[in-house]
């Protein structure tokens, strides 16, 4: 006689209310999140959540919550309708998450939090519908990420106000409607692709501006904000003369 024994079928996926109790689980000063509970029956009456027509849950928006902990990417990740998340404004530390495994994200907001680190260069790979990434006001250092850069379709990026360094990369994306690298350490020269950025976008650093890109910055009339290293430029006095402004030069090491 062959007798055979049948494995039990595997658990039903987690409900978005089981997801998001046990991403909050692994959170501290989360008492803005007090509603957060598997006895809702809607998580879209949850705060902080962003949904569609109340029922599908897009997004998590915790602002301004005074949050810390650890934000657990692969939790996250079971969320099949996540397309954005934010946590501006909070206290969270160390490195940036693996963000992509999340595939479907498109807007990514991290700014006045307390993070650092170098962000690898792979950090956002595979993010393809990606579109919207705030990191401003961070401890961050180190290059900007080339998968940042090769984003298709990127046209929000804030980088302002952390420690970035090394060469401005060639953003595969250009026109963009939010762009700021403002107040950070890069150095080099500004990449042509972004030559019709507004120059406040660059403030805060010392870099190589090519002559095409300084006469744009006329035209617009605010390079007087500037201090440019013109040590590649052999005329000085008469480039001077011509852009026509009290331009401050300096020679950087």
């Amino acid at each position: 006689m062959i007798a055979f024994c049948f494995l039990p079928s595997s658990t039903a996926a987690d409900t978005d209310a089981q997801i998001l109790v046990n991403f909050k689980s692994f959170l501290s000063n989360a008492d803005a999140l007090n509603n957060w509970s598997n006895d809702s029956i809607n998580v879209c009456t949850w705060t902080g959540l962003i949904c569609i027509n109340q029922t599908i849950l897009h997004g998590l928006r915790l602002e301004n919550m005074g949050l810390s902990g650890t934000i657990n990417v692969d939790i996250l990740m079971k969320l099949s309708n996540l397309k954005s998340f934010s946590v501006i404004n909070n206290n969270f530390v160390g490195p940036m998450p693996a963000f992509n495994k999340i595939v479907g994200l498109r807007a990514l907001f991290l700014t006045k939090n307390k993070f650092s680190g170098e962000i690898p260069d792979d950090a956002f790979e595979g993010l393809r519908w990606l579109k919207r990434v705030f990191l401003a006001e961070n401890g961050f250092k180190g290059h900007i990420p080339k998968s940042l850069a090769q984003l298709p379709r990127l046209y929000d990026i804030d980088l302002h106000g952390n420690s970035f360094d090394g060469n401005i990369p060639d953003f595969l994306q250009s026109g963009f409607r939010v762009f700021d690298l403002s107040n950070n350490q890069l150095d080099g020269a500004i990449p042509e692709g972004l030559r019709n950025e507004d120059p406040s976008s660059f403030a805060g650093m010392q870099l190589m501006f090519n002559l095409f890109l300084l006469i744009t910055m006329r035209n617009s009339k605010q390079i007087s904000k500037f201090i440019v290293n013109f040590e590649f430029i052999p005329t000085i006095i008469n480039l001077t003369d011509f852009l026509g402004f009290g331009l401050l030069l300096c020679s950087c090491s």
